[in-house]
């Protein structure tokens, strides 16, 4: 394939389906009079994009491509921007089949029902266009990221999640460039599930977590008379009178500008990874350590819901790890956290409470049959003895030999005994982290956990005992531990077409989203996802924005899918399909025969089997059923002998026993409806 797809070209056509929805604070409103006519506009642009991560960049340029105008507005200084993309493994997905990787993130989804099949399915389809578009506007070299020999450069060389084209069991020419002298980028966190072979990642270097992919978005908006504006952050957008978005406030220079956008404005903001009241607020935790997006404050969340917009996915987040925060660094590293490997955890109250090794998929680790987010009860210390300290094992590896210099500042607490080491970190921080922290509970469950690694097996909490160590020998040290991330999930709700979505379900209208706020992950998440949105839902958003600017542009008519699950019916907590089944009373000609049926009562499924002859109901059995005995149990043969007499549904109910009657006749309207 050529390294470059003509430029203006590549995206030139229908408008581009994805899922879009940001939020904003209070807007400026106008109405009356045309509002082009009414408001002294500072700057005209036909898209104005703002937040300078991967995702602001992919839509600047896609605009750009498609004719547009573009203003590419930062809240950082020159210098600071990038959000999380910057810092992040720089891997974005991919893929060489959409509905293999539709089935793959919906069941990631697992139990959450709040995600648009349409905007998934966009974002699926979005993925498959990747390479090209990689490869092509954005200016990556094809050399490196399809490479013809295994990439070696960093961690890759001893990385297996790197595939031969063709190879046996490997995806054929899963880029269609048609031949399969490459190697691919496989990194399926679940690899448990089939279609995770369809979820493959791109780099622009050959490794990660060199700015790589962060660094080719940045060259792709140089190279286009694209104006850019740092120190800008956006303030509040400007809707008329139907609520459609016409421009935008931005703070440049001390001074705030009205700025007119006239094909729209697009949220790329990212999250709230910086904004402690919302980290409250929506993801349950009294704080999180940031890896990076020091300025992602939730501002874009905030502009839209002024806007009138809808939110999902506010809980979720693709963490939590555990992680040591330095006192005198703004951000954590994720290469230089606590080392489990020389310790044991313990909470607030002096308890062990997991397995200090165990595995993570993004934050996630495997608890009763689900992959759930790592349990943290904080503050949480990492505990060592001295022999791991003399062995060179450190609590974290840019502490000082002995840690002369963390126990001097109090980062690190050390204790001569157990007990003394429960009485500093109980006194720790004025007293105000564990004020509880029980001793008498500390000592016992360090020599709890000495017994397991004598007898060679962590019985509690199932640690390989590769990886235990003893902590035996005083002096004791500990040091506070918490939680970290990668990013946010939470947003506005989007659309197929990177359309922010209001509380009706309506698309409001000159209003774009793309990147981490408001992702698609409602639940699990596999690395490379939040990457793939800045391209995918970057490219929808600025070429939708941009084909708005020249009345291209058909919105969204109808509202959107905000749950594929059950509903509940009004007043009660069962599904409306169960009530509206149980009250459709099936009639027909009905076939001779015996026939099944299951509907759900109040203790779960009652099954019947009902007898069809001469086209009449001669019998109803109940095959089985779990409803309370003396009340459901007794009313159920009585509905069958009423059924049997009136030759339908048409039955009295017996007081108490309403919610069986609706799982009876759920489930003889099932089997009537076979014998039609």
């Amino acid at each position: 394939m050529e390294k470059n797809i003509s430029r203006r070209s590549f995206l030139k056509g229908a408008a581009i389906g994805a899922a879009g929805l940001t939020i904003a604070g209070a807007g400026l409103s106008v109405s009356g009079a045309r509002a082009e006519e009414t408001i002294a506009w500072d700057e005209e642009y036909d898209v104005v994009v703002l937040g300078y991560g991967g995702a602001g960049a992919n839509a600047a340029v896609a605009a750009y491509e498609n004719g547009a105008k573009v203003l590419l507005a930062e809240k950082a200084p020159e210098g600071a921007e990038g959000g999380n993309t910057a810092v992040s493994g720089q891997f974005v997905m991919a893929t060489d089949d959409p509905d293999g990787l539709y089935d793959y993130l919906t069941t990631l989804m697992g139990k959450f029902q709040n995600w648009d099949p349409e905007a998934v399915r966009a974002y699926c389809e979005g993925c498959a266009e990747n390479y090209a578009w990689m490869t092509g506007p954005m200016g990556g070299d094809p050399a490196i990221i399809s490479p013809k020999d295994h990439p070696t450069a960093g961690m890759e060389a001893r990385n297996n999640d790197w595939k031969q084209a063709g190879s046996e069991g490997n995806l054929a020419d899963p880029y269609k460039l048609g031949h399969n002298d490459y190697w691919y980028y496989n990194w399926a966190e679940f690899p448990e599930i089939p279609s995770s072979k369809h979820c493959l990642c791109l780099t622009a270097t050959g490794t990660r977590f060199d700015r790589g992919y962060y660094n080719l978005c940045q060259n792709a908006v140089k190279a286009r008379p694209i104006d850019v504006w740092f120190a800008a952050p956006g303030k509040k957008l400007i809707t008329d009178a139907e609520g459609a978005v016409i421009g935008v406030i931005i703070n440049k220079d001390g001074k705030d500008l009205k700025v007119k956008a006239n094909g729209g404005v697009v949220l790329a903001c990212g999250g709230f990874e910086h904004n402690q009241e919302m980290i409250a607020s929506y993801l349950q935790m009294p704080y999180v350590h940031q890896q990076g997006g020091l300025y992602n404050d939730g501002d874009g969340i905030k502009m839209a819901l002024g806007a009138g917009a809808d939110l999902w996915h506010m809980s979720n987040s693709a963490g939590f790890t555990w992680t040591h925060k330095r006192p005198h660094l703004d951000a954590v590293s994720l290469f230089g956290g606590p080392n489990s490997g020389t310790g044991i955890y313990v909470g607030l109250g002096g308890d062990r409470f997991m397995n200090e090794s165990a595995a993570t998929r993004h934050g996630r680790i495997y608890i009763g049959g689900r992959w759930i987010s790592t349990p943290m009860p904080l503050p949480a210390y990492l505990v060592q003895d001295a022999d791991q300290l003399a062995a060179g094992k450190k609590l974290v590896s840019a502490f000082s030999d002995g840690y002369v210099d963390e126990l001097k500042t109090g980062e690190v607490l050390m204790g001569e005994t157990l007990e003394d080491l429960a009485e500093a970190i109980r006194n720790s921080e004025g007293g105000k982290d564990a004020p509880n922290f029980s001793t008498e509970r500390f000592v016992a469950a360090v020599n709890a956990y000495n017994k397991r690694y004598d007898a060679g097996e962590d019985a509690d909490y199932g640690r390989p005992f590769s990886t235990m160590v003893p902590v035996k020998k005083g002096p004791f040290y500990a040091t506070k531990i918490g939680p970290t991330y990668f990013n946010t999930q939470g947003g506005p709700r989007k659309n197929k077409f990177g359309q922010v979505i209001n509380t009706d379900g309506l698309p409001i209208e000159g209003l774009f989203e793309a990147g981490e706020m408001g992702s698609i992950f409602c639940d699990m998440y596999n690395g490379s996802g939040n990457l793939g949105e800045t391209m995918v839902f970057g490219r929808i958003a600025g070429t939708n924005a941009a084909k708005r600017a020249k009345g291209e542009f058909k919105s969204e008519e109808t509202p959107v899918t905000t749950w594929v699950g059950e509903v509940y019916a009004a007043g009660t907590t069962r599904p409306a399909s169960a009530l509206a089944a149980a009250a459709q009373n099936v009639t027909g000609s009905f076939k001779d025969g015996e026939y099944e049926g299951e509907g759900n009562g109040i203790n779960g499924k009652i099954k019947v089997k009902v007898v069809i002859k001469d086209g009449k109901i001669e019998n109803v059995e109940i095959v089985s059923h779990s409803e309370t005995e003396g009340l459901g149990g007794v009313a159920l043969p009585q509905y069958a002998a009423q059924t049997v007499e009136k030759q339908g549904l048409d039955i009295d109910v017996i007081t108490g026993c309403t919610v069986s009657l609706d799982g009876y006749k759920e489930a003889v309207n099932d089997a009537l409806g076979k014998a039609l």
